[in-house]
């Protein structure tokens, strides 16, 4: 039996740069936030959309989970750069994974994992007392921690982001994932292209967003032979 492949990606250009890499469409599974079987060398890659934020891809990577009993999850997608040395379409595959707004009272928990939840993740290799930890899979590209947060952040978040959790880059989905997969002991890998530096504008975003997606979809597919 081949090996399951779930590919998770946020937004629409996401998904549809991932499919357009992949060079065929799919079986479709789902018409609304879109899923989509395809076959993919030894794999078979279930494709989906998951909605920006936290807590639809915490949903959606539930769903694939009890659905498809995926052997490794891909979140696909863009990011904002933190760390003033990552360029504009550089591809970032990070090692640690943080929850970056998670707050109790005036202290963070990097993880979001309260005293009377750790006994769901502790001893579980995807989980630290300080982060996820993804699945890099010898990726040749920049690493580091991913902070994820609910909104674009301007640039007093990104200086504590930077000094709490030495982040290099942000986004919306990828801690909610890992901390789903982590729980059912699913490896992830998250693959990141940089869609706007240090000091962006969201004109920055919106300009360079479809190029870093199609970047970031020719990362996948170099990992996904990895597996």
């Amino acid at each position: 039996m081949k090996p399951i492949i779930a590919v998770l990606c946020p937004m629409p250009m996401e998904f549809e740069a991932v499919r357009k890499a992949f060079g065929k469409f799919g079986e479709p599974l789902e018409t609304v936030f879109e899923e989509q079987k395809i076959d993919f060398e030894n794999l078979d890659i279930i494709l989906a959309r998951s909605g920006v934020g936290k807590t639809l891809a915490a949903a959606k990577t539930q769903k694939l989970i009890q659905m498809y009993e995926p052997d490794h999850i891909f979140v696909c997608g863009v990011a904002g750069a933190i760390a003033p040395e990552l360029n504009v379409f550089d591809v970032v595959v990070p090692n640690r994974i943080v929850h970056g707004d998670i707050r109790f009272g005036d202290v963070y928990n990097p993880t979001d994992v309260t005293e009377s939840g750790l006994d769901l993740f502790q001893g579980k290799p995807s989980f630290s007392a300080s982060a996820f930890l993804p699945e890099r899979l010898n990726a040749p590209y920049q690493s580091g921690t991913l902070a994820t947060i609910d909104s674009f952040a301007e640039e007093k978040e990104k200086i504590l982001l930077e000094e709490k959790f030495n982040a290099v880059c942000i986004d919306m989905e990828s801690a909610a994932v890992i901390q789903i997969a982590t729980l059912w002991n699913i490896p992830v890998t998250v693959i990141r292209a940089i869609s706007d530096n240090r000091h962006h504008t969201e004109g920055d975003f919106e300009t360079n967003a479809p190029k870093a997606c199609d970047i970031a979809a020719q990362a996948l597919l170099t990992l996904l032979k990895k597996i």
